[in-house]
């Protein structure tokens, strides 16, 4: 089975359609689950509304984009910050430094690894990309 986790570089590379927009939604597609932190809606919904507060996108793009994300958001299974969570963003990576949300995102991560073993990580953020290898995780 195929365990994805996404994070939130990748996702609003889809919803931007961004350069590797391509790649985040081939990646998506290959899995047979999604999974990610609460945080994602978090993030994803900040970056909508500070695009369309910017003007980098109209109203209703802003609107098209939140529905495709709200409606993809259903199928997914979201990991809140537990204890766990909020312990292992707390202690240091192998890389530093990690900004506190990628550090979530990086704990997050992990849990499911427990989880699912055959768990990969889709991201674009290269403090997280340069954890992955060292916390066992593609």
């Amino acid at each position: 089975m195929k365990v994805l986790y996404l994070e939130t570089s990748a996702l609003l590379a889809w919803l931007f359609n961004e350069t590797a927009a391509e790649e985040a939604v081939d990646k998506m597609n290959q899995a047979d689950l999604i999974v990610t932190s609460e945080l994602l809606r978090v993030e994803t919904c900040r970056a909508l509304l500070r695009a369309e507060r910017n003007k980098l996108i109209t109203t209703d793009q802003y609107q098209l984009m939140l529905n495709a994300f709200m409606e993809n958001l259903k199928g997914w299974f979201r990991m809140s910050m537990d204890l766990f969570v909020v312990d292992r963003s707390s202690e240091g990576f192998h890389i530093e430094p990690v900004r506190s949300l990628d550090a979530i995102h990086l704990a997050t991560a992990l849990e499911y690894k427990k989880l699912y073993p055959e768990l990969t990580v889709l991201s674009f953020d290269k403090r997280i990309l340069a954890n992955l290898q060292e916390l066992g995780l593609e």
